[in-house]
């Protein structure tokens, strides 16, 4: 009994973090920080490999993935500053934060270059949507043209209602129906068909455009928030690069 509460107080008693302990809790952080930048690598290689550069879809699916993933560069390179006033810094280390800290900047200043490629990408791809939507239309109406040019030519009560059945007309209202009366039914099958496409089409239109928006809103927004994030790490780690100035002081 005596043995079981000696137990419990002894779970139950505070710890005193010691110099030891922050120091080996830094270097966990550290260890994750290369860690993450590792992966960083590995995952830009994959985005840019192999590279479809004519490719405007590419190019702007590929910038909103380096978005996406920018998240873990920025935590490895954060991880990787953080120092205790206790820490000492040996001169491998501070070498590899020096390139770090340079590295931040360019990669921020071609984040806030990707600006203008995003941007117009999502021209570009806007305006495919419209083309795209533009040939479907003028294909429709060809094929309503032809179809109306068929059944003006067609004189055959039986190549009528084969007509009318392929539209879809119900049978009630082809039989005992003259051809003119057929004629115009199935004329009328017809406009109400282009009609419905046309909604349609112009609702999945509307449809791509939103999420085109919606996309090319986050991805412009993203690279601007990078870049700057990218560059503000490259001066708040001045310290690196200036380790002299710092000592003296």
């Amino acid at each position: 009994m005596m043995k079981k509460k000696r137990e419990t107080l002894l779970i139950k008693k505070p710890i005193e973090i010691t110099e030891t302990i922050e120091k080996r809790s830094f270097a966990l952080l550290h260890f994750v920080g290369y860690i993450l930048l590792i992966f960083s690598c590995i995952d830009y290689l994959g985005i840019l490999i192999p590279p479809r550069l004519t490719d405007p879809s590419w190019e702007f699916q590929s910038i909103g993935q380096l978005v996406d993933h920018v998240w873990a560069p920025l935590l490895g390179l954060t991880f990787l500053f953080l120092q205790n006033k206790s820490s000492i810094v040996g001169t491998k280390q501070l070498t590899i934060l020096q390139v770090l800290s340079w590295f931040a900047l360019p990669i921020g200043i071609l984040y806030l270059l990707l600006l203008p490629l995003g941007i117009n990408n999502s021209l570009t791809l806007y305006k495919s949507i419209n083309n795209q939507f533009t040939i479907q239309q003028a294909q429709q109406q060809e094929q309503i043209q032809k179809i109306t040019e068929s059944l003006n030519q067609i004189t055959s009560t039986q190549e009528l209602n084969n007509l009318a059945i392929s539209l879809n007309i119900q049978n009630e209202a082809i039989v005992g129906q003259s051809p003119k009366n057929l004629k115009n039914q199935i004329s009328q099958a017809i406009q109400t068909a282009a009609q419905n496409a046309y909604l349609t089409a112009n609702a999945a239109k509307r449809e791509q455009t939103k999420i085109l928006i919606k996309q090319s809103v986050k991805i412009n927004v993203g690279v601007i928030i990078s870049g700057i994030c990218f560059i503000t790490i490259w001066k708040l780690t001045r310290w690196t690069r200036m380790i002299d100035k710092n000592v003296n002081q």
